[in-house]
């Protein structure tokens, strides 16, 4: 058969999505669209490694919001030097970002990185405009008291005086609230340099703030103490965090450049992909002590470099091998085109399969050729195994009854498919549409026309279904609405069955619930899994139960197993007991605790059942022996004879009671038989007749001594016992 089938091609769904990125299915890495720049590519990635590459980007964009962070704690005294040149330098970090190789929210960074900077900015013109003022202001008020001081002082009233004062204490009581308001303020947020600089702002204005008069202004002062108290120790601790989290980055690093050193150490230069891992963990680690990084990164970088270089050489090596390997396929495909060449009429198929296959086996054996080539290659290998096929299906009845077989099972399966488009259950075609897909599969394959023809108007028949049920989403949708809700239902019944202690009967229950779960058509998926959890789970509630409540029984009847065993070995005690009689009496309760014992493990019922019963018939034989002793030997000479004794008697009394009825028997028959002689007329010629009787005669009179000879041996014995005892 041929082993090349045509498969439908997959959609290539996103292997990535947020709202900032998209990683498509063929690897490719791009941002999406902000207000600073258009969508742009970074890069593209192998698909496996897609996840460990885009946590990398997302690390590199916390590296950005880092530095801005930096420049921003740095900026206040860099702007006092030189504002033009700070400018300057933040407008090419904001260029830096924008072309920065990242995943993250630029747009809120970008805003935000400004809205700081104008901020900061404003603050320092504010307080330099303030320095300026109070240099003015004290300028002005030396001359001002000097004119004070040489003016006559006019008398004011001693209430207005009064009412000025009260005035400016609470505009100072005011001032100092405000201040404390502001601290409250800022305390909470995490932006330290600016909350630092922010304490210090409310420390120089509280310096040079109003005289209080009679305000209480302490307790402002020492709730703005203890803010930034609890400031100060937050940052700390954030800073030690900093620390740490720097510190476990190093030894991560350190280990994943071990794991490098040691691929490249064992020269495993094929581990491409192992070592894409390590550099993707690696560039997604961040940050790392300064004082470490750039030693770590050139180590690093050093082994990147010599495993690239390496790889290089297996990449030539690897071009000459598939060379190679491209010439050794040319020459399996010679032997295969001559042997289909050479076929006609024969009659062993099955050994001309196995040699075709034997070279379809080394061909596929066999490594990669150049991609140039492969689709040619590949070509004249199908072309060959078509045209053995095909003589194969004209000459093989046997080959051509399985290949009618398969092309009428696929035939099916189509027309199946086709049905499915005038299904009113959507939601329940959809669900047959995967199986008839997974029984596809299974079906063997055809010649490869055949099998591209068929597999052909199968996908055209399920691409139209898959239509159809695009263009009916809603209806599909209420579809499994309803399996849904319908699944709800035994999911309720489920969890008020969970508890049953009828173990049989709810273990039925819960198999026909099954049964009806699976009857129903599919649900969202998004909820396919949450509710086949509540069911599971509720049938493993009852079945955890079951299985807790049988252990128990399991234990019990080990418990009943040994007591049965020690009631059997009293019994065995009275199978020899002096007085028959008694025994019955002492066995008959232990026959009932042996009943009331229980359930033993079945594994041992019937040899427990086979032992209680040979046990019992010795004891009740021996106690009718002794019953019918007075029968046997007379009620004067009952104390002479064991109970084994008359047993013994009794049996061969009934034996010989047994022969003498069989000995009547036949002596009645031999008379009958001799009569018979009488009707046979004389002759000359014998009788086979005649012949038969005698012979019966002789039969039933030897019979008649044998019986006779052992009823005489049984007497013999009986008179034995009697005497003997």
């Amino acid at each position: 058969m041929t082993d090349s089938t045509t498969t439908p091609p997959e959609e290539k769904e996103p292997l990535f999505e947020n709202d900032f990125a998209i990683v498509t299915g063929d690897g490719e890495v791009k941002l999406k669209k902000t207000e600073y720049f258009e969508e742009k590519t970074l890069t593209t990635v192998d698909p496996e490694s897609a996840k460990e590459q885009v946590a990398a980007f997302e690390s590199a964009f916390g590296n950005l919001e880092q530095k801005v962070s930096a420049f921003l704690d740095d900026a206040a005294g860099q702007i006092n030097e030189s504002a033009e040149e700070t400018e300057k330098a933040f407008e090419a970090l904001l260029d830096e970002i924008k072309g920065s190789e990242a995943i993250g929210d630029f747009e809120a960074l970008l805003n935000s990185a400004k809205t700081r900077f104008e901020e900061l900015k404003s603050t320092l013109e504010e307080d330099a405009a303030e320095e300026e003022t109070v240099e003015e202001v004290k300028s002005e008020g030396e001359t001002d008291e000097k004119s004070v001081e040489d003016a006559p002082k006019a008398e004011e009233p001693e209430s207005d005086e009064e009412e000025k004062d009260e005035a400016e204490a609470s505009d100072a009581l005011s001032y100092y609230k405000n201040l404390a308001d502001k601290a409250e303020e800022i305390a909470e947020q995490s932006d330290w340099a600016y909350v630092a600089m922010e304490f210090d702002n409310i420390d120089l204005q509280w310096g040079e703030g109003p005289d209080p008069e009679d305000a209480d202004i302490k307790p402002l002062r020492e709730k703005i103490d203890a803010l930034r108290k609890a400031f100060e120790e937050k940052k700390q601790a954030h800073y030690e965090e900093q620390k740490r989290i720097r510190l476990e980055n190093l030894e991560k690093k350190k280990d994943l450049l071990k794991q490098l050193k040691e691929i490249v150490d064992d020269k495993k230069w094929t581990q491409t992909r192992e070592v894409g891992k390590i550099k993707g963990r690696w560039d997604h680690i961040r940050p790392i002590p300064a004082d470490e990084a750039e030693k770590l990164q050139n180590q690093f970088e050093a082994l990147l470099a010599t495993f690239d270089e390496h790889k290089v050489d297996r990449l030539v090596k690897q071009k000459q091998q598939e060379e190679d390997n491209l010439t050794g396929k040319l020459v399996i495909l010679e032997k295969m085109e001559k042997f289909v060449k050479d076929l006609g009429d024969e009659s062993d198929w099955d050994e001309l399969e196995k040699k075709f296959e034997d070279l379809g086996k080394q061909f596929r054996k066999i490594g990669r050729i150049p991609s140039d080539k492969n689709q040619e290659v590949w070509g004249r290998y199908h072309q060959a195994q078509d045209t053995f096929h095909s003589m194969r299906f004209k000459h093989d009845a046997k080959y051509r009854d399985q290949i009618e077989k398969f092309l009428s099972k696929k035939k099916k399966l189509i027309d199946e498919a086709e049905a499915l488009l005038d299904s009113d259950d959507l939601a329940e075609a959809a669900r047959q549409v995967n199986k008839l897909h997974r029984r596809w599969k299974k079906v063997g394959n055809l010649p490869q026309k055949d099998e591209n023809e068929m597999w052909d108007r199968f996908k055209e028949a399920t691409d139209k279904f898959n239509q159809l049920k695009s263009d009916n989403i809603d209806l599909l949708r209420k579809q499994e609405d309803e399996n849904y809700d319908e699944k709800l239902k035994l999911i309720d019944q489920a969890n008020e069955m969970k508890e049953s202690e009828e173990w049989d009967k709810t273990h039925q229950q819960f198999q026909n619930l099954m049964k009806k779960w699976k009857e129903i058509g599919p649900v969202p998926k998004r909820k396919s899994g949450k509710i086949w959890k509540k069911f599971k789970g509720a049938m493993d509630h009852f079945y955890d139960r079951r299985r807790d409540h049988f252990k128990e029984v399991k234990e019990e009847r080990k418990d009943n197993l040994k007591e049965k065993e020690d009631i059997l070995e009293k019994l065995a005690e009275l199978k020899s007991h002096d007085n028959p009689i008694e025994a019955v009496e002492l066995a008959k309760p232990l026959q009932e605790e042996f009943k009331k014992a229980g359930y033993v493990p079945i594994k041992h019922k019937n040899r427990m059942w086979k032992e209680y019963r040979e046990t019992c018939d010795v004891i009740y034989d021996r106690f009718r022996a002794a019953k019918a002793a007075v029968d046997v030997v007379g009620r004067e000479n009952v104390e002479d004879y064991s109970a084994d004794d008359i047993a013994e008697i009794r049996k061969k009394q009934n034996l010989a009671s047994k022969l003498r009825k069989e000995v009547n028997k036949l002596n009645g028959e031999l008379i009958q038989m001799k009569e018979s002689l009488s009707y046979f007329k004389p002759s000359g010629s014998g009788s086979s007749l005649l012949d038969d009787v005698k012979k019966r005669i002789e039969k039933a009179e030897k019979e008649l001594e044998d019986k006779e000879a052992e009823l005489e041996s049984i007497d013999r014995e009986i008179d034995r016992i009697t005497k003997d005892s």
